[in-house]
């Protein structure tokens, strides 16, 4: 399938921009629940929790968008900058999932063989996505309707889960359930590239073993022949920052996967992160939305 780029004319976004209103509280018809989707002895539980965020009817099965916050790895919360995404997804009456994971150290620990580190966020993500297939329709969601998304290292981890199915289908969870992944703002593609750039922050998440450097890597993940999500890459930057994140669309392209790639350069990372369900702000936001609508099925 053809690549969708999506751009928006500049004027129009600092229009908009400087049109949005302030941050409103989270709507009193949304309800949030904490729950722990595992146990690990010695290991603070708010670590290994999610956020369910959903509408008082819990009647209807509703499509889940589950969020993994960013922070390198080794920093974040789900709590972080929340509040305009779960006004986002659940006026549009989605089920809103953050996800907590345990986290690399920081300062970093480079000389520590112990230390939290690939794979174990991403068998902490999948495992509070396994607790979302097997609980969420008590809540009045749709086990059926999954998508995830990410910014920065949880783009990274998102794309993982979205193009390595063993995360899923070693969980009991049918891989065709992941309807779409959103992966804002990363360039940890090819983790083995990103270890060669000298940035301890690699090192410390996922150390120096090929093997799994390379079993980090979404970019290594992509094989034709296979399905996979429909996916929505965001990227902004330098060019060589850029390049990493179309080599990845690229290879999804050549997989025969569909893929919408936004340039979202008019935002610094954080705030690409920031203006997801902003007041106003339409660049990202928009699209987004229509993505997970099409990933839905829903009209």
């Amino acid at each position: 399938m053809n690549m969708r780029l999506i751009f928006l004319n500049l004027v129009a976004v600092l229009f908009l921009s400087a049109c949005a209103s302030a941050t409103d509280e989270i709507p009193s018809s949304t309800e949030m629940k904490t729950m722990q989707y595992k146990e690990i002895p010695g290991v603070d539980e708010d670590l290994l929790s999610v956020d369910v965020y959903y509408n008082s009817d819990i009647k209807a099965r509703k499509p889940v968008v589950i969020w993994v916050h960013g922070g390198g790895w080794s920093i974040g919360d789900k709590a972080n900058k929340i509040t305009d995404k779960v006004k986002l997804f659940t006026s549009n009456n989605w089920i809103f999932v953050s996800v907590n994971y345990r986290l690399s150290p920081f300062p970093y620990a480079l000389n520590d063989p112990g230390r939290i580190r690939f794979p174990d966020h991403n068998n902490d993500v999948a495992d509070a996505i396994a607790w979302v297939y097997n609980h969420i329709a008590q809540f009045g969601g749709n086990p059926e309707q999954l998508a995830l998304l990410g910014h920065s290292a949880g783009a990274h981890l998102v794309s993982l889960t979205g193009t390595d199915r063993s995360y899923l289908e070693s969980r009991g969870i049918p891989f065709n359930v992941l309807k779409g992944v959103a992966s804002i703002d990363t360039r940890a593609y090819d983790i083995r590239a990103m270890l060669q750039t000298g940035n301890p922050m690699y090192l410390n998440a996922f150390g120096d073993d090929d093997a799994e450097l390379l079993a980090a890597s979404p970019m290594y993940h992509v094989q034709p022949g296979l399905r996979y999500p429909e996916f929505f890459v965001v990227k902004r930057g330098s060019a060589q920052r850029k390049a990493y994140i179309d080599a990845f669309a690229d290879k999804l392209l050549q997989a025969s996967a569909a893929v919408s790639l936004l340039d979202a350069s008019i935002y610094d990372h954080a705030g690409v992160n920031e203006a997801i369900g902003k007041s106003g702000e339409t660049l990202i936001t928009t699209p987004l939305v229509e993505f997970f609508k099409a990933c839905f099925d829903e009209k």
